[in-house]
């Protein structure tokens, strides 16, 4: 893997959107989706087969919502505990604080000057996307550039 190619902008933003998910999960209630209870009347009468009822759609519902949060809260944490110490507390402290810090404020309580804060925190995203899978690719047209285009040389005579 060739981590020069990773588009370091964009791979930052989808850490920071996967971050914002996990704390809507974590502040979310587990089961949210009641059923109704008051029956409905129709005066056109049911069509084709046994669709279910609403209390069996609203569990339907339930556990895949339940699935899809324990996936992203289980992902998240995996991944943020493979950090190194420095590169967690980073993470944590910006994050996933109870009240929104700056980024000064970091790197002044962990003591660390603001190039070392921002390299830090740097690698901390890029391994994050990789533990996470959402890493963010440059194009081709952006690294093509970097290598040599064998189409366009003419043949090349060599002399020994």
């Amino acid at each position: 893997m060739n981590l020069q190619l990773i588009d370091t902008k964009k791979t930052k933003k989808a850490v920071e959107r996967s971050f914002g998910e996990f704390r809507r999960y974590l502040l979310q209630l587990s089961l949210h989706n009641m059923p109704t209870i008051t029956s409905q009347f129709s005066l056109v009468p049911p069509s084709g087969g046994f669709n279910g009822s609403k209390t069996e759609s609203s569990a339907l519902k339930n556990v895949e919502y339940e699935r899809k949060r324990e996936k992203v809260l289980e992902k998240t944490i995996n991944a943020v505990n493979k950090l190194s110490f420095k590169e967690r507390s980073i993470i944590t402290m910006k994050y996933f604080g109870e009240e929104e810090v700056y980024d000064y404020e970091v790197y002044t309580e962990l003591h660390l000057s603001h190039r070392q804060y921002y390299r830090i925190k740097a690698a901390a995203f890029q391994k994050l996307a990789i533990a996470m899978d959402i890493v963010v690719w440059k194009e081709e047209k952006e690294h093509s550039n970097d290598k040599l285009n064998l189409k366009n040389i003419e043949a090349i005579e060599w002399h020994f």
